[in-house]
């Protein structure tokens, strides 16, 4: 059997097809947002992937903090996660455990903070979580994420200078976008390798037939 392609979330400035953002009253406050699946866009495809985009529609506060939780019915997966506009990310699996058993189905926590000064080395952060081994019966095989599910969005405002490098969070008015892909190779990549080592291959039978 194929393997399960590893899903990847990148979040990045700027973004486009955008949810709005929930906004507070004042800096240090915290609000949640639940991203409806096409209200205005998709927000997980049939292929348990997606690309959309959220806005932080308040005036005069940054988001330094925005935390994710995506349904899936495979934590197994190995997860990895990448930003240019936050520092640090961490992810973690919360299973839908009854008694004893936990099956695969969950949710996936994937947190992007922290803010770094303008330097030419603040590139932002990324962070990996393996996969979990599963040899039995019964083990998950679901691809990325439940399409079309709502995403629960948790957000953190406060007052963050706005450097031309990372790390600034998302500013008064801006859009960032999330992509959610898969690690593994386009049929295209595959094309093209197949047709580069055809090539390899025919210059080397070449060379040889002139020796």
């Amino acid at each position: 059997m194929a393997d399960i392609p590893d899903p990847t979330i990148r979040l990045s400035i700027p973004g486009t097809g955008t949810f709005p953002l929930c906004t507070v009253g004042a800096a240090g406050e915290s609000c949640t947002t639940t991203l409806i699946d096409g209200e205005p866009d998709t927000t997980i495809g049939d292929n348990g992937f997606g690309s959309f985009a959220v806005k932080n529609v308040d005036p005069f506060l940054a988001i330094d903090s925005i935390n994710f939780f995506f349904q899936t019915d495979n934590l197994d997966q190995a997860f990895s996660a990448s930003t240019d506009d936050f520092s640090t990310i961490n992810i973690i699996r919360h299973f839908s455990c009854d008694g004893e058993f936990c099956p695969g189905n969950g949710t996936l926590e994937v947190d992007f903070s922290g803010m770094l000064p303008k330097s030419d080395t603040n590139v932002g952060g990324s962070f990996s979580l393996a996969g979990i081994s599963c040899d039995f019966d019964g083990c998950p095989t679901a691809v990325g994420f439940v399409p079309h599910s709502n995403i629960t969005v948790v957000t953190e405002y406060n007052v963050v200078p706005d450097p031309t490098q990372c790390c600034d969070g998302i500013q008064p008015g801006e859009e960032a976008g999330l992509a959610i892909t898969s690690d593994v190779p386009e049929p295209s990549s595959f094309v093209l390798l197949l047709g580069v080592g055809g090539l390899l291959a025919i210059k080397r039978k070449f060379k040889l037939h002139r020796t």
